[in-house]
């Protein structure tokens, strides 16, 4: 843990930084904290657009603990979704947003063998704008888990 001490208009103000990291001085890890980017900024954002995040709220703190567990397996699946469905696709580019926007809440159906279990086919709705490419990355997805 340290704790970095600075001036602000006249008065001390301290912030407190907390890491498992390993390095041999506090300079280094400040250096390092300092030029992480904005990663982890981006992404809260994006999950809590994509997730619906801003716009919920439980009444009870177990309620509102089971949602916050709920919406961290929901990004889980969303991103392996995107890395094993999405990658090398027309919609590569796409966030967590446009994902359950666009994609995820195009209707259709996932046909088994009743005999293996195993993916048939994929039927969408054709006349959404992304059902051919959609239905192609869906069975990759099937067919790789």
């Amino acid at each position: 843990m340290f704790v970095k001490k600075r001036l602000k208009k006249g008065k001390y103000v301290y912030s407190y930084y907390v890491s498992t990291l390993s390095l041999p001085s506090k300079k280094l890890f400040i250096a390092r904290y300092d030029k992480r980017g904005g990663a982890e900024v981006e992404q809260f954002r994006n999950d809590k657009s994509g997730l619906g995040l801003e716009a919920r709220r439980k009444r009870s703190f177990l309620g509102q603990k089971g949602y916050i567990l709920l919406t961290d397996l929901a990004h889980n699946l969303l991103a392996d979704f995107y890395h094993n469905a999405l990658l090398s696709s027309p919609f590569e580019g796409y966030g967590p947003k446009r994902i359950v926007r666009d994609l995820l809440a195009t209707p259709g159906r996932l046909v088994f063998d009743d005999r293996t279990g195993k993916l048939v086919r994929v039927e969408l709705l054709s006349l959404k704008q992304f059902s051919k490419d959609l239905a192609i990355c869906l069975e990759r997805y099937c067919l790789g888990h």
